[in-house]
């Protein structure tokens, strides 16, 4: 009987064990619980080399159909990780999960990748518009008659890369042109925190598939179709609007290697799905610090004109370890209602070999009251780092003033001047005798 008992133990530590590793191993910094919407489930095997990847890096994929019940959020906790839709013709997600359940998701936390295409629906085109992405209509694409894949202008090649290489690492944007065949965006401009990713090229079009008529209405032109944008919420949430589900597919990927011997399109999307799953792009403070610029240790009250240190560690989460952040433009502010001070960081040695130390050296301003000395870094690509200690600057005390000051000369001389004049308009007055002598007038 104990025997048996010591099995079932074990069997239930080695299976919790697997279940642990993936979690473990995940390269994501946010979990590894990954729920992949499909038209089908067969559809699956036609996106099998990217969801492949997807659980070579970690993730726990769970696959459900547009029909299929699905909660985001159970008793106001995550349910997944991360959300991926490949279901372009979804009119809504499990008949009972709406736009709004998505927007919770994120408020909760949760990152989205969501890829149209030529048959998008009203659902996918509403929860767009709400991060300020607005699709074309249903039946409509992107096209380019010069810059294309096997003379197809519904089969896009474009290289024009936006946002910098915080989404996108220099090594992708290099591997080439990015095949894309599905529906444009454009962005309304009502939300700031959204940017493009990749943008057509000067001759792409917005415009109805298969109408031949000329050219009418007010259709996307040139640059401002967006094929990629990418939003980071001020939670940190993230979310990705492309409009070619096909840019995912086994397909068209080996259409470009058959056309260009190229991999962009696979380099190209696993960049994407990493910045979005945060794999990449992930800011981390790991220690702050101020103090006097003769002294290390840190206190809570300073003097005005104390000559200041600050310093703060700060590392980025690179696929799968902590590595230094390197940046020219962080800024260190000491803030009273109104900035005081901003100056820039610089890098300095001691460094880990996790994070980069940034030092600031500033003279506290000739204002007494309460400062927060704030770090507050915002850059799209990466996760917002916001930072704050507050301070108490006070002023001199009454005997660290200078025994005479310079600039009271004048007012000096002036009350010395006073009484050396004083005292000769006394001694003259006092000793000063009338010489004049006063007659008597005898009656």
């Amino acid at each position: 009987m104990k025997g048996l008992q010591l099995l079932t133990l074990c069997f239930g530590l080695l299976l919790s064990l697997f279940s642990v590793v993936p979690a473990v191993y995940a390269r994501s910094i946010a979990g590894s619980r990954l729920l992949v919407v499909l038209d089908t489930l067969d559809s699956k095997e036609s996106y099998s080399n990217f969801l492949e990847s997807l659980q070579e890096r970690g993730f726990r994929i769970s696959y459900k159909t547009a029909k299929d019940d699905m909660n985001l959020v159970v008793y106001e906790e995550l349910a997944y990780d991360h959300l991926l839709v490949l279901a372009p013709q979804v009119k809504s997600f499990g008949g009972v999960l709406e736009v709004g359940d998505v927007i919770d998701f994120m408020d909760k936390g949760g990152n989205v990748l969501l890829a149209a295409s030529s048959d998008i629906s009203e659902a996918i085109r509403d929860l767009a518009y709400e991060f300020s992405a607005d699709f074309d209509e249903s039946g409509m694409g992107a096209l380019d008659n010069f810059h294309n894949l096997n003379n197809d202008p519904t089969t896009i090649l474009s290289s024009h890369f936006r946002g910098g290489k915080g989404i996108i690492p220099v090594e992708a944007q290099s591997s080439g042109p990015v095949a894309f065949r599905g529906v444009a965006h454009r962005l309304t401009g009502k939300n700031p925190l959204i940017q493009p990713v990749l943008t057509g090229n000067p001759t792409t079009y917005g415009y109805e598939l298969g109408d031949t008529a000329p050219i009418g209405g007010n259709p996307i032109l040139g640059t401002s179709v967006v094929l990629v944008s990418a939003l980071q919420a001020r939670n940190n949430a993230r979310i990705v609007f492309t409009g070619s589900r096909d840019m995912f597919s086994n397909s068209l990927i080996q259409e470009m290697s058959d056309a260009h011997n190229s991999s962009a399109n696979m380099h190209f999307i696993t960049a994407l799905s990493k910045w979005v799953f945060k794999e990449t792009g992930v800011l981390k403070v790991e220690s702050r610090k101020h103090h006097r610029a003769n002294e290390s240790e840190q206190h809570g009250i300073y003097r005005i004109k104390d000559e200041m240190v600050y310093e703060i560690d700060i590392s980025e989460w690179r696929e799968n370890a902590w590595v230094p952040f390197i940046a020219d433009d962080l800024q260190f502010e000491a803030v009273m209602l109104d900035p005081y001070i901003r100056t820039t960081f610089k890098r300095t040695e001691g460094s880990s070999a996790t994070a980069q130390r940034y030092i600031a050296q500033f003279q506290l301003p000739d204002k007494y009251g309460v400062f927060a000395f704030k770090v507050d870094y915002k850059r799209h690509g990466y996760t917002w780092l916001s930072e704050a200690d507050t301070v108490q600057v006070r002023p001199f005390r009454h005997d660290q003033y200078p025994r005479f000051l310079s600039a009271a000369w004048p007012y000096y001389a002036n009350v010395f001047s006073l009484l050396v004049a004083f005292t000769v308009f006394s001694t003259v007055f006092l000793w000063n005798k009338d010489s004049r002598r006063t007659k008597v007038k005898m009656t």
